[in-house]
């Protein structure tokens, strides 16, 4: 609306400025001119310094899954921009997704929240929205509302692990290579847990002894990843 009066008004200006030939003709496109010129300051100002306009935060909250399917471990991976205090997150929401989808680079921040009771992502994205409708059809000559800023904040539980895409390839690497030897191992500590488990308690029946193994078995791999995951971001 407002560039149509700054148009208008400026178009007048022209014709009365040409054919005035009476004092009030000229008054009037004095007002004209004034009146585009007004237009004009109201236009600078809403391009500029959002004259008319609020910031709006939009919030999502999305279930995480491993950035890579298939992992021997639950991962969030991120790729390092410059000296390495830009991140790019690499992360999906489904199981179905093939790609990990990475977070932007352009007024984005991230934060990952470790310990955390699930893993979820919480986007805030904040706009510039025309405050009311006479605003909006005042300025509204392009998009209904402006970029800001996006804030992203990725919750992960304690067995999760934040590696950049080089660390996961090096502990995918390690995984491979210690296979064996991690295989060989897993069986002697659990074998030395049950054997714990029937000392204190010589009548266990087979559904407990077969819990004692799934509790050693999942602590050996935690202790055998964490020793990984030390050598690869040391």
């Amino acid at each position: 609306m407002i560039f149509i009066i700054m148009i208008l008004s400026l178009l007048i200006f022209s014709l009365l400025n040409v054919f005035a030939k009476k004092r009030w003709q000229t008054g009037v496109s004095l007002l004209f001119i004034a009146l585009f010129l007004i237009s004009l300051a109201l236009v600078v100002a809403n391009d500029h310094y959002h004259f008319g306009m609020k910031k709006q935060t939009e919030t999502t909250t999305q279930t995480l899954v491993s950035s890579t399917p298939n992992a021997q471990a639950k991962l969030l991976l991120y790729q390092p921009l410059g000296n390495g205090t830009e991140k790019v997150y690499l992360y999906r929401t489904n199981e179905s997704q093939k790609k990990p989808q990475p977070t932007g680079t352009d007024h984005v921040s991230n934060r990952v929240v470790k310990n955390s009771a699930q893993n979820e992502l919480t986007t805030k994205k904040t706009y510039w929205v025309y405050k009311n409708d006479a605003m909006k059809l005042w300025f509204n000559w392009s998009s209904n509302k402006q970029f800001i800023s996006e804030k992203n904040t990725f919750h992960v539980t304690d067995d999760w692990l934040v590696l950049s895409t080089t660390q996961a390839k090096k502990l995918a690497k390690l995984v491979a290579q210690n296979k064996p030897q991690m295989e060989s191992q897993a069986k002697a500590f659990v074998a030395e847990k049950v054997k714990a488990a029937m000392l204190q308690n010589p009548t266990l029946d087979d559904s407990a002894k077969q819990q004692v193994v799934q509790q050693a078995t999942a602590e050996f791999q935690q202790q055998a990843m964490a020793k990984l995951v030390a050598e690869v971001t040391k």
